[in-house]
């Protein structure tokens, strides 16, 4: 009798492993963000709103370089895995599209649940402080 609960206990730990290390491994659609609103009342000079987004960016370990006025390319992560992302803004929207990324298992617009996870921080961290900063 122990030696079969024993049996069954092992399997149901190997079972429980086995969905832990799958659910970390998970890979999702690119996540992205297009024509995002995060003011509706007033509108931010567009160097104020990249000034802005390097900001609060920078909370969550994003860095990023400027390519033209309402355009910049952010970066995130570790030596290990990181992701670019193309981000285009205006007074009143910002979007973000994958650019590329290293050790994230991309692929034919498959990428690890980490990159989606960082994008959406950063997308929500955006609409509420910049919509904050456009009503103050």
């Amino acid at each position: 009798m122990i030696d079969s609960v024993s049996v069954v206990s092992k399997k149901v730990i190997l079972v429980l492993i086995a969905l832990f290390v799958l659910s970390a491994c998970v890979s999702n659609p690119v996540y992205n963000v297009d024509s995002r609103v995060f003011s509706t009342n007033q509108n931010l000079p567009i160097a104020s709103v990249g000034e802005k987004i390097k900001l609060i960016g920078a909370d969550r370990g994003w860095t990023f370089t400027d390519v033209t006025s309402g355009h910049m390319i952010g970066r995130v992560g570790t030596v290990k895995h990181n992701a670019r992302a193309d981000i285009r803004y205006t007074n009143t929207t910002f979007s973000i599209q994958y650019l590329d990324s290293h050790n994230l298992k991309a692929s034919n617009g498959i990428i690890h649940h980490r990159y989606n996870r960082w994008i959406q921080f950063l997308e929500q961290d955006l609409v509420t402080k910049l919509g904050l900063a456009a009503q103050s």
